[in-house]
This record gives structure tokens, C-alpha cells and sequence, in this order.
């Protein structure tokens, strides 16, 4: 049952990948005063997966709706779409809860009156709830999917719409200020500020969804924040250089040495930010769903590196046989490619197979109906002057004309277990010693909506 004091909203901070361990670190550090103050209030457990695939666009939908893998049976991004079992917030809208969705991994929704939903940004099976946050979904998406592609830069029309939809939806002089020292400190500063894109990135999303709030006045919301997960992925080396055969240079250090640092006092700021927006009577909750740890698998061969066509069509183009009808790039080299019939589908993976070298393919795939994610196989530094070879045609081309190297990758891996913070209804704090299942957080956030729908409708004025 909720107290006198916390009866309002519930937000649920959806900070994807988070590490209990770097979390337990700078808190003891002094370094997050909103991480310890929220800490200092909830009930604190550590959650495991068991799910076959660590992967967090499958435990973003164990989380949403308290069901594993099996049941569920999301695998890739881009599934919101297919998954059929109720989310919390549709179950919270059968008790007449209104809720905001905002950027949650392969989240959807069968409630379209009292669900408001923007998707994340790799989602093209689900829109916007809105048409307005169209100009919005399209900005953000084709910046996360194509930031690894130097050569990608959005229509002039495309920019235009989003800066109107950003004037007219919250955004605030703080990020404004953030985005124009962005620009300067990437022209002006001797070190790489490229990565702090994604911080600002967050700020965009969270403008737009305090500003949405704002309007709505939920009494359920989630808030999806990715930044971390990616720098840590790309970063882990620099924050741990001694667990690593393979050392960064002074120049990688002085560029990426305090960048995961960086981007939890970042998201220590979100939740200073949340606690502004839920007031006095709203709680809080933390979600990782999953973490991060060190990953040495690749030592061996001087860490990994990825690779991604320059261009998708042209790839296609030189392997022959059916081409897809559309691309939608997910994760820093990999993509999906659509095509108009299974049989099509299922005829391209041949070509694919048909990329070669020393008879071997270069390419990996996954189909799924009309549709291939794929992506380069390759996962160490290529020689000058590398070949491959179409295997149907026996035309051969220089690698480099075809790919371009992203980079090391895969400094960190997924771990099993991740932080789940409830605020209490009293402010208690409780740290529970045994890890909780990730499916069992859904039933702690449903039932902190115990008793009736018009007790959690109470949403703060603030």
C-alpha cells in the first residue's frame, strides 16, 4: 500500500548496463551525490538473468514483463513489435494507470489511449504515438544507427524538422549550452571529444521527455539512457588498463581515460533531474537489467576490431542476387536488410556465404522471415592490400573498398547481473544480500502499485 508521503508518480530510470561495482565505487568516493541519495532511500538488490541470450534487447522485455526469454521470445533488436506478453505498463492500463514510455529497448505497447510511447532508437516496427515525435524518432535513430559511419550526415530537411520539434518541446538553455561547447571543444580542443556526443545525446531525449511529462503528468514512465553502456564497451580498456595485455597509448589514455567516470557523474545528474520532476510524493526506481566486466577474450589477437560495409547497397550490389528493399543499421556494424520475400531472404544468405576469403566467408548472419541482420566476421586489423572474393562471379576487390574499420571494440562484456533500486514509500533503505531474479522486479514495481488506481493517480505538482 502506498503512505501519505509517496503516493505520487513512479519513474523508472532505465540506465542501461550500469555496473553495481563502479556504481558501489564512486558512491564511497564521494563522486554521486543523487546515486548515493537515491541509494540511501530504496530497497537495493542486485538482479541475474538467466535468459540463453545476454543481450539487452532480450532482458529490457524479461524486465518489462516479468516473463524469460523462453516466454517471451524477443532475440534481437527491432522485435518490439513481435512480442506479444503484456509489459507492466499495459497491465497498469487495464487498472486505468497512464503511463509514458520513452526510449525502452524493444518495448511496445497494446494500450495506444493510455500508453504514450516514443520507441528506441533502433526501432522501426514502432512508432511514435504522437506523429509530432516522428521528425523526433527519425533524428535521434539515424544518429545512433549511422555513428559509426563517418561519411553519413542527415537531409537538411531532416535537421530543420528536428530543431522545430526541439524548439516547441523543451529544449532547455542547459543543453543548448552542452551542445554548443560540444561543437567548439571538437574544433578548438587538441584531445578527441568526439564520445561526449552521447552524453548530449541523453540531454536531447530528456528535455523532450521532461517536457512531455510535463503535459501528460503520468503516474507510471520509464526513461531509457544508453550513453554508458556504449562508452563502457568502447572505453573499459582505458578505465582498467592494468587488466589488459594490450595497454592504450598515453594519447588514448589522456583522450578515453576518464570517460566511463565521466558518464556515470553524467547520469548522476539525470537522477538529479528525476528527483526535481517526481517531487516530494513520487518515487524513483533504477534499472540496469544487465552490466558490464572486463573482456580479455581477445587479447591474444590485439583486441577486437569491427568492421561495416561503407556503404550497404554497394555491398549488395557487388555480391549480386536479390537485393533488399530497405536497410536499417543497429549496433556499430551491423544492420538489418530487408528483403521482399522470405525466399528472397533465404537466397541472399547464399550470397553473403559467397563473400570470401581463402575459401571462407567473411560474412555472419542471422535471418528471421524477409529479413538478415549481418555484419563483417572479421574481428582483427587486416594487411594492406587484404582481397576478397565474390565466390559466385570470382571477381575479386580490395577489402577496404567495400569496409571500413571501426575500431576496437568489445573492451567490456555483458555480465548476468545488474542494479535495481526501489525508493520506499517511507524512506527506509534496505540492501538485500541475495540476487533477485530479473524476471521478479516486474511483481516489486507492480506492487508498488497495491491497492487502488486512484491511490497511485495522485501525481505530483511539481
Amino acid at each position: 500500500m502506498f503512505s501519505n508521503t509517496k503516493n505520487g508518480p513512479v519513474l523508472v530510470l532505465e540506465l542501461n548496463e550500469l555496473c553495481p561495482p563502479i556504481i558501489d565505487r564512486m558512491m564511497d568516493e564521494g563522486e554521486l551525490p543523487n546515486f548515493r541519495k537515491l541509494h540511501k532511500s530504496s530497497d537495493v538488490y542486485v538482479t541475474h538473468t538467466d535468459d540463453p541470450t545476454l543481450e539487452p534487447w532480450v532482458q529490457w522485455p524479461t524486465f518489462h514483463t516479468g516473463q524469460t526469454e523462453h516466454v517471451h521470445g524477443a532475440t534481437e533488436l527491432d522485435e518490439g513489435h513481435l512480442i506479444k506478453t503484456p509489459r507492466i505498463w499495459d497491465a497498469l492500463a487495464e487498472d486505468g494507470i497512464d503511463s509514458i514510455v520513452f526510449g525502452s529497448m524493444n518495448a511496445d505497447t497494446a494500450h495506444k489511449d493510455t500508453v504514450f510511447l516514443v520507441p528506441d532508437p533502433w526501432s522501426a516496427g514502432v512508432r511514435p504515438s504522437d506523429p509530432a515525435y516522428e521528425a523526433f524518432h527519425k533524428f535521434i535513430s539515424f544518429h545512433v544507427a549511422e555513428h559509426t559511419n563517418p561519411n553519413a550526415k542527415p537531409t537538411r530537411a531532416d535537421a530543420l524538422n528536428f530543431v522545430k520539434f526541439m524548439l516547441g518541446h523543451g529544449l532547455s538553455l542547459q543543453t543548448i549550452t552542452k551542445a554548443m561547447n560540444q561543437i567548439a571543444g571538437e574544433k578548438t580542443s587538441s584531445a578527441d571529444r568526439k564520445w561526449r556526443r552521447a552524453l548530449v545525446l541523453d540531454l536531447l531525449m530528456w528535455d523532450v521527455f521532461a517536457n512531455t511529462w510535463s503535459k501528460r503528468r503520468p503516474q507510471f514512465a520509464t526513461y531509457f539512457a544508453n550513453s554508458t553502456a556504449y562508452l563502457q564497451h568502447r572505453y573499459w580498456r582505458h578505465m582498467q588498463p592494468d587488466v589488459y595485455q594490450v595497454k592504450p597509448s598515453d594519447e588514448e589514455m589522456l583522450n578515453y581515460g576518464n570517460a566511463i567516470e565521466d558518464s556515470y557523474r553524467h547520469m548522476d545528474a539525470i537522477i538529479g533531474k528525476a528527483f526535481d520532476m517526481v517531487g516530494p510524493t513520487g518515487r524513483i526506481v533504477l534499472a540496469t537489467a544487465l552490466s558490464q566486466e572486463a573482456n580479455t577474450r581477445y587479447e591474444h589477437i590485439g583486441g577486437k576490431f569491427v568492421y561495416r560495409p561503407h556503404n550497404f547497397k554497394d555491398l549488395f550490389a557487388w555480391a549480386g542476387g536479390p537485393q533488399p528493399v530497405s536497410f536499417e543499421p543497429v549496433m556499430t556494424h551491423q544492420a538489418w536488410a530487408t528483403f521482399a520475400s522470405e525466399e528472397e531472404a533465404a537466397e541472399a544468405e547464399a550470397t553473403l556465404d559467397a563473400l570470401q576469403s581463402n575459401g571462407k566467408t567473411i560474412m555472419e548472419w542471422r535471418r528471421a522471415a524477409n529479413r538478415i541482420m549481418f555484419w563483417s566476421g572479421l574481428i582483427s586489423k587486416t594487411d594492406p592490400g587484404f582481397e576478397i572474393t565474390n565466390a559466385k562471379t570470382g571477381e575479386r576487390k580490395a577489402f577496404d573498398e567495400l569496409f571500413m574499420l571501426v575500431g576496437q571494440v568489445n573492451n567490456s562484456q555483458h555480465s548476468r547481473n545488474g542494479a535495481f533500486w526501489v525508493q520506499t514509500a517511507d524512506g527506509s533503505a534496505i540492501r538485500h544480500a541475495d540476487r533477485l531474479p530479473l524476471e521478479d522486479a516486474y511483481g516489486i514495481m507492480m506492487d508498488m502499485f497495491e491497492g487502488s488506481a486512484s491511490a497511485a493517480s495522485q501525481v505530483a505538482a511539481e
